[in-house]
């Protein structure tokens, strides 16, 4: 039996350096036009002046506050309750949603007598930390002036705003749980009103903190949460003193709803796989339509993630439906080039011989899918464990 020599055509490896060069031209011609510009007009070689203040990437320092920290603080306290009606407007390309609703105030005699001393209303007191936009925002107080209720003054607001969400965890898309933040806090000017910390904690007893109308369509609301918190803030804002201001961070926990997410999603694509995996078990002969299939597979595989991506912020992270898409764009390549060298061999073959090669070539084909099964299934389970 003659040996059958496995190599690729002198034109493919032509054509192969050709691309490279032609990629690599750009950069490398870039380098060396930098490497003759003079010093003094160089911009990568100039030295930058020392800057008169710099910060890194710092986050925000924040910490929670129990009972008995409170107590010993001996600080001023305003209660707050909030109700949220609507949420809407999810968007996690932009990291912002809406949300409609109501939240109201309680202060002490004495920070009523502040407020009126300095002529300040007590929505000037309150920011939410994480709105996106005022002028696209409503926040009105429900009555003109503050009542007075025994030794305690009150007041509502009703809003409708545009939030961010800081941090959103995507690794599990299209299966992640959903956090929407909402930071009610202390205007950090007004932190020092009564020349002590003031206190924004959660009322008494609130009851209903969600609506009938908070829910997301493709999520559903497993619970809500208020919590008082601490932030020191790495700026004095001109007040030549280190500023502590109390905020409540109202956090919606959402879970994601498998069906939809997987119909939409992920069947699809293991439609496509499974057509991918199946064409093996055409037959050798076939083998300008054994090459189609991998090729037409890889080419809706991008235009499939491309569908989903353009629905999602930047990530420095690969999300789980990435690392799937990545190893079918694994398994298409290699069976087109396992299709390619296969269907040069069975031509080269002598045709006395074919049928013995034909079982060399199906056992070959038998492999690769289990080793395309298999390493699917790996990245799945570390996919998911990531």
């Amino acid at each position: 039996m003659p040996t059958i020599k496995r190599r690729f055509p002198r034109g493919a490896l032509i054509l192969g350096g050709l691309l490279l060069a032609l990629v690599l031209l750009v950069p490398i011609t870039s380098l060396i036009s930098l490497t003759r510009i003079p010093m003094e007009q160089n911009p990568m070689a100039k030295i930058l002046p020392m800057p008169w203040a710099a910060q890194g990437n710092e986050l925000p320092i924040i910490e929670q506050l129990q009972p008995n920290s409170i107590n010993e603080m001996q600080a001023t306290l305003i209660h707050g309750g909030i109700h949220l009606e609507n949420i809407y407007d999810l968007s996690l390309k932009n990291k912002t949603f809406s949300a409609d609703g109501r939240f109201w105030l309680e202060w002490p005699e004495a920070v009523q007598k502040e407020l009126e001393k300095q002529s300040l209303q007590p929505i000037q007191l309150i920011d939410f930390v994480n709105q996106v936009t005022e002028w696209e925002g409503r926040l009105e107080a429900d009555n003109a002036q503050a009542t007075q209720r025994g030794d305690k003054w009150f007041q509502s607001f009703n809003f409708s705003m545009q939030f961010n969400i800081h941090q959103l965890n995507l690794s599990r898309y299209p299966f992640n749980n959903l956090n929407l933040p909402i930071t009610l806090a202390i205007n950090p000017i007004h932190a020092g009103l009564m020349q002590r910390q003031i206190l924004l904690l959660p009322a008494r007893n609130q009851q209903g903190i969600i609506g009938e109308y908070a829910n997301l369509d493709g999520y559903q609301l497993q619970s809500a949460q208020i919590n008082p918190e601490l932030r020191t803030y790495r700026t004095d804002y001109g007040l030549k003193q280190t500023i502590k201001a109390s905020q409540l961070n109202i956090n919606l926990k959402y879970s994601s709803s498998f069906w939809p997410a997987f119909i939409a999603l992920l069947l699809p694509l293991i439609i496509i796989l499974l057509i991918v995996l199946i064409s093996p078990y055409l037959e050798s002969s076939l083998g300008d339509i054994r090459i189609a299939v991998p090729s037409t597979a890889l080419l809706t595989l991008v235009f499939l993630q491309q569908g989903y991506v353009a629905n999602l912020p930047p990530s420095p992270y690969l999300t789980y439906l990435d690392r799937l898409y990545a190893v079918s764009y694994l398994i298409c390549v290699s069976l087109f080039t396992l299709f390619a060298w296969s269907s040069n061999v069975f031509e080269r073959t002598p045709a006395e011989q074919r049928e013995k090669m034909v079982k060399r070539l199906d056992t070959y084909d038998r492999y690769f899918q289990l080793g395309a099964i298999s390493l699917l299934f790996v990245i799945s389970i570390e996919a998911w464990l990531h």
